[in-house]
């Protein structure tokens, strides 16, 4: 294990030890390793008798974050997920920021207010305009995700994982790495092999990680529309009547680097009324970070991401072609 990530466990479970209640972050548009790292995270503090919560506001959830909470319910796990207003957080809480350090991506910004006490997990690149008030923070651009980091310390404290729970980890560890192909060292391996030893089942993370139907069909339109750029990048842009989430961005990116000879590919879409995002990737050969930084954005070498506000859909294709002709 990293000494970097042994010292942080360490200044962790001392802090920990200091409170009573915690709440957990995930980010917003929550995803599947948001979900999981959380999850596990929520086992550690449950085995430790603090009063713990996963704070989720948003109502319209990604299909296999739904699916999970869902069999979590029927399986009656007891795991007090709640939306903000319905826990009662004081200055002697806990507040961990799960999978993100970028103020902008959590869910309800109004818990800043309620809580100065903040520590800060994440895998992304460090942005320029990360959370600045926080008591830890452990930021590991190397790991293939938010999950990997919260498996290790699991083992670290000996912690035995739930079936269910270990399944939800290996799919969010599927998901970041989109099916082990970016981001996955021989460590993403060991982790996806102990979470199986754990009780995650295939077949379940299989479920968790099906598309809707209708959805898919919608991705493919815009996927035929790809255009090809210096035989090495493929860009595609979404309709101009529609809103996608950011999830649906980084699918079809995901989709476009499967096709002969493409190194690095961007989905192009409105998230919103007057915002559009960007989703890239790549292979590993094009620094896609770089590309999306010089858009105020941000990530990793192999999966970035930027917003572009009150800006059309064409130009912000052009400002992206401007950059990738000069590489």
């Amino acid at each position: 294990m990293k000494i970097r990530r042994q010292k942080f466990y360490e200044k962790f479970t001392n802090i920990i030890n200091e409170f009573d209640k915690v709440i957990l972050v995930p980010h917003s548009e929550i995803d599947l390793d948001a979900l999981a790292a959380s999850l596990g995270l929520y086992v550690f503090l449950s085995a430790m008798e603090k009063e713990v919560y996963i704070n989720i506001d948003e109502e319209n959830k990604e299909l296999g974050v739904r699916r999970a909470l869902e069999k979590i319910n029927k399986l009656n796990l007891n795991i007090n997920i709640n939306k903000l207003d319905q826990i009662s957080i004081s200055e002697q809480s806990l507040i961990i920021i799960v999978d993100f350090h970028k103020k902008e991506m959590a869910q309800n910004k109004e818990i800043f207010k309620l809580c100065k006490n903040i520590i800060i997990i994440d895998h992304h690149i460090e942005n320029k305009e990360h959370i600045n008030n926080y008591i830890l923070k452990y930021i590991d651009d190397e790991a293939s995700s938010t999950t990997e980091i919260i498996y290790d310390f699991l083992m670290e404290k000996k912690v035995i994982i739930p079936n269910y729970i270990s399944t939800v980890m290996l799919a969010g560890l599927t998901l970041d790495t989109n099916n082990f192909t970016i981001k996955t060292s021989e460590k993403t391996h060991e982790v996806a092999a102990g979470l199986t030893k754990c009780g995650a089942i295939s077949k379940e993370v299989q479920y968790l990680l099906k598309e809707d139907l209708k959805e898919y069909i919608s991705m493919q339109k815009i996927i035929f529309n790809t255009e090809i750029v210096n035989k090495i990048f493929a860009i595609t842009v979404g309709k101009k009547t529609e809103i996608y989430s950011k999830e649906q961005l980084a699918k079809i990116a995901d989709s476009l680097l499967q096709f002969d000879e493409i190194e690095a590919s961007f989905c192009i879409g409105k998230i919103n009324s007057n915002i559009i995002g960007i989703s890239a990737r790549s292979l590993g050969n094009i620094d896609v970070e770089k590309i999306m930084n010089k858009l105020n954005g941000g990530g990793h070498l192999t999966d970035a991401a930027c917003q572009m506000y009150n800006i059309t859909l064409d130009k912000a294709k052009e400002e992206l072609l401007k950059i990738i002709k000069k590489l």
